[in-house]
């Protein structure tokens, strides 16, 4: 086919050839004409079909691929990240979204962030905490158990002295130290001369230190300027960072704990030293001098901690005597201070012990005492025995006030036994009565009533032996007897017995009891024999200070108070008057007493 041919071919219909096949009747033709239409077709787009065909199915591949994503990604992520190269690259591409990413998650899922961590941060958090409680108490423990020591007493002194805490100088001198890194950084060109650490300490990176710090010195000394000093401490992370200044080098030394000024002491000499090896040279550089291995021996950590450590011994052993001997003094004088007090103390008791042996009518069996507290005497007392209140206010224990913790017994002490018969058998006035070794003596004159119970009753006294009775009776027995039953009732309207608030009887009131009871009984032993009737009233007294109602009962209670008292000392039959209209009422004492009134005689 010739190309006006295929040109015409174009410009024809494609069924034009169809068309002429039929009408020819010809099938060869018709196949012809397609066979030369795909020709055609594959003449003009062929290239396009295939590399559209080819795109589809590059396509369908991306789309499998990419619904199979998600299971090859976390191998795909293992791959690309082998190799130190690529895992660095990766993470310079992955830090900054991630660092985004997180950001935003801990804005909006905070709580679920927390939750996450508090597993991991909370351990952490209480271990660290515990750690350093332990370490807080383990040094407290120490300040605690040096604290009466000569050390603490040394500690004290020096907090004193120097207008400090107690507890900073026990963290003083109880907190360790250690020295991590020491640097000797040239100070015009901020360059590292020498680089020293512990052994157990990974280094850091010399340069940047040694930049960091001279920067850090510049800035200070431009801020505060020249006169102000510079760059000589500073904190970074748990480190204490010390930096000693010099005309050609500074020593940088990086420290955790607290260190003592003597340290500081030590790295100005060791800088000193490097300074003086280099005299002879002022304008030539630190780093061309040849022989620093004596700088490394310096330097090193533990030879700093060991000279440290040295340096301190004779500054703790050679200190002042005078503060020592200032406390021992007043050590001195509070022991004997407090030795005399005790002294003085156990004299007293041993006095109080003899007069309390010596005292008639009681036995002792013990006493407990704490030092200027508490007295507690223990024994047996009789009834009829002196009153120990005199035995107490002469022991001089004040402000321990003694207490008694005593039962009773009947003492055959001969001044017990003397109370007891005066008690019991009342003698008048003109019979004498003592007791000798269980002996009791009567004599004088009595009326016949008084001797006949007398010789009846005397020697039923418990303590009493034996009775000896020289008495004679009364010419006039009655005449005698109304005498001295006269004189016993006069002092017995004088016998007032002290009152406190109310009711309540005063101290001393039992002695006067005793007395008024023991000069009843006498008067009642008198009045059959004095031909007389008498009438035993008992009556109180009260001051101005409450209404007449309230004075009233009050008077009527001590009277029955005090007739009460009688009834239980053997004297019966004492009236308590409504009103005493015969007596007038005593308006300036708180007292009752017992009145004695002839009634009517006996014919």
């Amino acid at each position: 086919m010739t190309m006006s041919g295929f040109g015409k071919a174009l410009d024809e219909p494609l069924d034009s050839g169809a068309s002429t096949s039929h009408a020819s009747g010809s099938p060869t033709a018709g196949t012809d004409a397609a066979d030369d239409f795909e020709r055609l077709r594959e003449l003009l787009i062929g290239d396009e079909r295939r590399a559209l065909d080819a795109a589809r199915t590059r396509i369908t591949e991306l789309e499998n691929a990419q619904k199979d994503l998600p299971r090859r990604l976390p191998g795909a992520a293992i791959e690309a990240l082998r190799g130190e190269q690529v895992t660095t690259r990766v993470a310079d591409a992955l830090s900054e979204p991630v660092a985004q990413a997180l950001g935003t998650a801990v804005q909006k899922n905070r709580q679920s962030i927390v939750d996450a961590l508090f597993p991991i941060i909370g351990p952490l958090i209480r271990k660290s905490i515990a750690e350093a409680l332990r370490n807080l108490v383990a040094d407290l423990n120490g300040a605690i158990e040096s604290s009466f020591t000569l050390r603490g007493l040394k500690w004290r002194l020096e907090a004193w002295r120097g207008g400090v805490p107690y507890a900073q100088v026990v963290l003083k001198h109880r907190l360790a130290y250690r020295i991590d890194h020491v640097f000797l950084i040239e100070r015009a060109s901020g360059l590292v001369l020498l680089h020293e650490s512990a052994p157990d300490i990974t280094p850091l990176d010399a340069d940047a230190i040694a930049g960091m710090l001279t920067a850090l010195g510049d800035f200070v000394g431009d801020s505060v300027g020249q006169d102000g000093g510079g760059l000589e401490s500073m904190s970074v992370g748990e480190h204490l960072v010390w930096v000693v200044q010099g005309p050609r080098a500074n020593l940088a030394c990086f420290m955790r704990g607290v260190p003592p000024a003597e340290l500081r002491t030590l790295l100005e000499q060791r800088l000193e030293d490097i300074h003086a090896r280099t005299a002879g040279t002022p304008d030539a550089d630190l780093r061309a001098v040849g022989d620093t291995s004596a700088w490394h021996e310096q330097l090193q950590p533990p030879a700093l901690l060991r000279d440290a450590e040295a340096a301190r011994t004779p500054m703790q052993r050679a200190p002042s005597r005078w503060p020592l001997l200032f406390i021992l003094l007043a050590m001195l004088v509070a022991l004997t201070v407090f030795v005399a007090r005790r002294e003085r103390w156990e004299a007293r008791i041993d006095a109080l012990r003899a007069r309390l042996v010596a005292h008639p009518g009681f036995v002792l069996t013990g006493i407990d005492e704490q030092a200027w507290r508490s007295v507690t005497v223990h024994g047996l007392v009789d009834p009829d025995a002196p009153s120990l209140a005199k035995v107490f206010d002469g022991a001089g224990l004040d402000p321990a006030l003694p207490k008694l913790d005593v039962a009773g017994y009947l003492s055959t002490d001969d001044t017990a036994v003397a109370r007891r018969a005066a008690r019991l058998l009342a003698p008048p006035t003109g019979v004498r009565l003592t007791v000798k070794d269980g002996v009791l003596a009567l004599d004088g004159h009595a009326p016949d009533a008084w001797i006949t119970a007398a010789r009846e009753h005397a020697g039923w006294i418990p303590g009493v032996v034996r009775t000896e009775l020289t008495l004679s009776p009364d010419g006039d027995a009655a005449a005698a007897a109304r005498a001295e039953l006269e004189r016993l009732v006069q002092a017995l309207n004088t016998l007032d017995v002290p009152f406190g608030e109310d009711t309540q009887p005063a101290a001393g009131a039992q002695a006067v009891v005793d007395e008024i009871a023991r000069s009843a009984r006498q008067v009642a032993a008198l009045a059959s024999t004095a031909k007389v009737t008498l009438v035993l009233a008992s009556v109180g007294s009260s001051d101005e200070s409450g209404t007449d109602a309230t004075n009233a009962r009050v008077r009527a209670g001590r009277a029955r108070w005090l007739a009460q008292a009688l009834a239980e000392r053997g004297v019966g039959a004492v009236e308590v008057p409504d009103a005493v209209i015969a007596e007038p009422i005593d308006l300036t004492r708180r007292s009752a007493h017992l009145r004695v009134t002839a009634r009517r005689s006996v014919q």
